[in-house]
């Protein structure tokens, strides 16, 4: 009788601690299953995990990873800093029509070179990214990558902004890092020590991690990867801590499959934190609406579909997520009562190719097939032009010792097809203007950034440009200053 009492007491906590034990694995079918797998092969990302909800059940498909394997969430963190900031108000330490500055009283921010007033900058305000910060966080910031505590405040402090608060919304990872100050200054806690012992681990969320060493020290992060070369490349950038609130954040597919219950409402929690859920959900904006035309509300770490924006139902919610090597995506659809989580170990742009595949697999049985990734095509320019790069180093060097054996023997240089490498060194400028000032205003970012973000044969294409650039103007300068001083 002792043994099974002590048998039943220890499958009571193992059923309890973990979990994942909270969905079954169930649903999909074995064709839409392999479907998606083979074309997550044909698209050659290393590693996903991909978990469906319907029904109160789970699905996984996961490739090449675990339950366990940690990918980073990028921006899907926001749900959770959004969460944490809304668990404080229902605590009583803070009202998110608070201004910012009640509780970070550094925070000074400017619009036109005029001090805007503490009252109409509020917490709300960060939540919705309707601050007047915007996506080019290089506007703000000098570098987002070791970036202390103390060097964030120091350059954000007297900032100017990009439009009036409430007078706009613009997706800003600097709300959030702002935010993870905040509750730091709120709960007397580090952003890790208060979202762990707070959110994550009540929830049951244990292999979800706000900090990069806690994450790496369990030796089951995988490594991130981006295109270079028309093949993944390993890519990683670990986060500084004051990035983490915006999207550093770590997780495995059985912890975000869970959240997705949680937010879905299929999984029991506390009354407090099932008021905080329904919280992060709802638009509380001001007397101005700054979503009004845009079929959708960010809420608190989530975009919430109101007219059927893009590709979501009336009434979703989805945030997605990407970083230097990984890619991540939640939505969640009250009306059917289902969810879906996508990782990945490789930066994706078109994500609604990728979600559109994998609902009409589960959902409906159609099985399509995903178009050429939007980075691939990216990738594939950069490659040709790192071939004529080196084609043009060739070239190069034939003139150069055609030149010089000319020169030697007093022949006159050949000045025909002139007009060629004058178009060459137009076009070849254009290539560097697009490089270093275009591609960086459409994508609302640094140049910097960009050579994060895009493949990795960017480095080597540019380089090609710029060959090409110094070979028209090489060819050039010989017909038109070497040429007449030759043979006289």
């Amino acid at each position: 009788m002792r043994k099974l009492l002590t048998t039943l007491l220890l499958l009571i906590i193992l059923t309890t601690a973990i979990p994942t034990a909270a969905f079954a694995h169930t649903t999909i079918s074995n064709e839409a299953e392999e479907h998606i797998l083979n074309e997550l092969n044909r698209a050659n990302i290393p590693n996903a995990a991909i978990a469906i909800i319907q029904g109160g059940e789970t699905s996984y498909i996961l490739k090449d990873s675990e339950y366990d394997t940690l990918f980073q969430i990028g921006s899907v963190a926001k749900s959770f800093t959004g969460f944490g900031v809304l668990l404080l108000e229902d605590m009583g330490l803070l009202s998110v029509s608070d201004p910012v500055n009640q509780y970070l009283p550094w925070f000074e921010v400017r619009y036109n070179g005029q001090l805007v007033p503490h009252e109409d900058i509020s917490i709300y305000n960060l939540l919705q990214h309707t601050s007047g910060f915007t996506s080019d966080e290089r506007r703000f910031l000098s570098t987002v990558d070791e970036l202390s505590r103390d060097e964030l405040i120091e350059q954000l402090s007297g900032i100017e902004l990009a439009f009036y608060p409430s007078a706009g919304h613009v997706y800003s990872n600097v709300n959030y890092m702002i935010l993870g100050l905040l509750i730091e200054a709120v709960s007397g806690q580090s952003y890790d020590d208060f979202m762990t012992q707070n959110v994550l681990h009540p929830l049951g969320l244990y292999n979800t991690f706000t900090n990069t060493q806690g994450a790496y020290d369990t030796g089951r992060v995988i490594g991130g990867h981006r295109f270079g070369f028309l093949r993944p490349r390993p890519h990683d950038a670990q986060w500084a801590s004051q990035t983490m609130p915006s999207g550093g954040i770590y997780a495995s597919i059985s912890d975000m499959a869970r959240w997705a219950g949680i937010h879905l409402g299929v999984i029991e929690v506390s009354e407090q934190f099932a008021r905080v859920v329904k919280r992060s959900h709802e638009n509380h904006h001001t007397s101005q609406n700054p979503f009004a035309d845009l079929g959708f509300v960010y809420a608190a770490g989530w975009g919430v579909s109101e007219d059927g924006w893009g590709i979501l139902e009336d009434g979703s919610m989805q945030h997605s997520g990407g970083t230097f090597g990984y890619f991540a995506y939640i939505e969640i659809v009250p009306e059917r009562g289902m969810a879906l989580v996508i990782m990945s170990n490789f930066r994706q742009l078109n994500v609604p190719q990728w979600i559109s595949l994998i609902w009409d697999a589960v959902d409906s049985g159609n099985l399509n097939r995903v178009g050429i990734d939007t980075y691939g095509m990216i990738d594939i320019v950069f490659v040709v032009l790192t071939a004529l790069g080196v084609l043009f180093i060739g070239l190069f060097a034939r003139l150069a010792v055609k030149l010089r054996k000319q020169l030697r023997r007093g022949e006159k240089v050949k000045s025909k097809l002139r007009i060629r490498w004058l178009i060459g060194l137009i076009l070849s400028m254009i290539g560097l203007l697009i490089f270093y000032i275009i591609a960086p205003m459409l994508f609302g970012t640094t140049f910097g950034m960009l050579a994060l973000l895009f493949p990795a044969s960017m480095t080597t294409a540019i380089i090609a440009v710029w060959i090409m650039a110094a070979y028209s103007l090489f060819s050039l300068w010989t017909k038109v200053f070497i040429n007449p001083r030759v043979g006289k």
